[in-house]
């Protein structure tokens, strides 16, 4: 489930690389384009592309709220349910930063000084300024119902993952929501602990490390800030109080992370430092001049077999929803699928299919 600004993308397009690798069959919307399948918590059978030959999806990872009814009707009855998260605190931030929320308060930008962030003057009274907000003031331009999925101040990441508004103030709720969130989520990923999560990951779905490669730099959420934020223990403790929802699930699922790591075996954190390692050749070999020759080899280890890594999954590792949007749903066209939408492929180098399996990938070099 994809929870908006706490590094879902960069799990999501792991799992779109992993999808058309693996052969398996992606969820994916009816429409060219779309981020998100079904509308606030509810998705229609004229959503999506209905899986070819009656079939149900091996992977779902576009934004939708979790309604734990409608994906028991979509996924397997198998399926692991996976989510990331991230410190509140953090996530607003990242949210303000990324959408310009400011700009649904109205008269927020004037009481903020200048060269300040406009997030501190929301935080300052976030009990204030919430009845004011006006998500279309945000993006005019855009569909108001699209806007309303992805742009969103309070309790954000428990809204993402099915709990109502009108909840949000019920302390009973919100304990049951956790409980069963808790329940549906065995593995839940937690940003600040990006390898640790990966690792764990890796470790319960049984994959590879060359699975969870990624690079650092384009999906990096090292993000500097361009105003000051000044948070004072006050503004957080306010907020927290006022987001009550997320601050439970992510005290309650970071505390169950740290337990599960703890009961990993003891070459957990020497996996993960050389996991770090690796992340970081690949991600120098794949920003390095665009001259460079030949393959970068991971060596084998104790904990993965010797890959390769070339141009070509540079060029994945880099790309985004739409990169691999044409080919999965040009699977779909080859399984005999008609109503796949327009498929375009752009450019000479996202014309080329990626390969299929990393044997083939290992023995044929790319420069």
């Amino acid at each position: 489930m994809k929870v908006h600004k706490c590094g879902s993308s960069l799990i999501f397009h792991m799992l779109l690389r992993f999808g058309y690798e693996h052969n398996l069959t992606v969820a994916l919307p009816r429409q060219v384009g779309i981020e998100c399948i079904g509308s606030l918590g509810t998705i229609k059978d004229d959503d999506y592309l209905h899986p070819p030959g009656g079939k149900r999806w091996n992977i779902f990872g576009h934004h939708a709220f979790y309604n734990r009814t409608r994906f028991r009707q979509l996924m397997a009855p198998n399926t692991r349910y996976v989510a990331i998260l991230r410190e509140p605190l953090q996530r607003v931030q990242s949210a303000f930063n990324y959408f310009r929320i400011e700009k649904g308060f109205p008269g927020l930008a004037k009481q903020t000084p200048k060269g300040i962030a406009p997030v501190t003057t929301y935080l300052d009274r976030p009990k204030y300024w919430d009845p004011l907000f006006k998500v279309e003031l945000v993006s005019p331009n855009k569909p108001l119902a699209l806007m309303r999925e992805h742009v969103c101040v309070r309790n954000c990441m428990a809204r993402d993952l099915g709990l109502a508004e009108r909840d949000y103030d019920n302390h009973t709720a919100v304990e049951e929501f956790v409980r069963g969130i808790e329940n549906d989520f065995k593995t839940m990923l937690i940003l600040e602990y990006l390898p640790e999560s990966l690792i764990l990951l890796k470790r319960r779905m049984c994959w590879t490390l060359h699975d969870i490669i990624y690079t650092t730099g384009r999906h990096s959420r090292n993000v500097k800030y361009t105003f000051k934020a000044s948070i004072t223990d006050k503004m957080k403790s306010t907020f927290y109080e006022h987001n009550y929802a997320d601050v439970l699930l992510y005290t309650r699922f970071n505390e169950s992370f740290h337990r599960q790591i703890s009961q990993e075996s003891a070459d957990f954190q020497e996996e993960v430092n050389h996991f770090k390692r690796v992340i970081s050749d690949v991600s120098k070999y794949c920003h390095s001049s665009k001259t460079r020759k030949g393959t970068f080899v991971v060596e084998k280890s104790r904990w993965n077999d010797a890959f390769s890594v070339g141009s070509l999954l540079c060029v994945q590792l880099r790309e985004h929803r739409t990169y691999w949007d044409k080919f999965l749903r040009l699977r779909y066209q080859q399984t005999g699928y008609k109503d796949v939408g327009k498929v375009v492929v752009h450019s000479k180098k996202s014309r080329r299919k990626p390969k299929k399996s990393r044997k083939r990938r290992t023995r044929r070099k790319r420069g």
